[in-house]
């Protein structure tokens, strides 16, 4: 997997969403925008967070539902969408633990916010 130059993506505010993420530059389909290193949170963990804000921002385990894993990147703070621009993966790296990778599903325009579907079901209103 290469990395490629960046910043493809930084971190927005948004009018109705709070924070966000856009492409700073025009994202070919197929490339890996963000890989972004996780801590592993356990199950006590997982409950602890789950009267913070902390809550809005982890991720669901991808081999355990008892778990999660608090990413450090830009990906977490990608909002939400139902016909999202990027897709989420994980690989598990032995020295570096999970990786969230995003990955333009499509091409992404620069000045697009970059859009993710989450793993569980939003706690929101959807909005177009």
């Amino acid at each position: 997997m290469d990395c490629l130059e960046y910043p493809l993506i930084r971190p927005m505010a948004t009018a109705d969403k709070g924070r966000g993420v856009i492409a700073v530059s025009d994202i070919a389909a197929g490339n890996v925008i963000e890989q972004s290193c996780t801590i592993e949170l356990g199950a006590a963990d997982c409950e602890a967070v789950r009267v913070t804000l902390i809550e809005d921002y982890y991720f669901a385990h991808p081999v355990d539902d008892k778990c999660g894993l608090m990413v450090l990147g830009l990906a977490s703070l990608c909002n939400h969408a139902e016909t999202p621009n990027v897709d989420t993966s994980f690989i598990h790296d032995d020295k570096l633990g999970w990786i969230v990778l995003l990955t333009a599903n499509q091409t992404i325009a620069a000045g697009t916010e970059i859009t993710r579907r989450y793993a569980c079901p939003p706690w929101f209103q959807i909005t177009a």
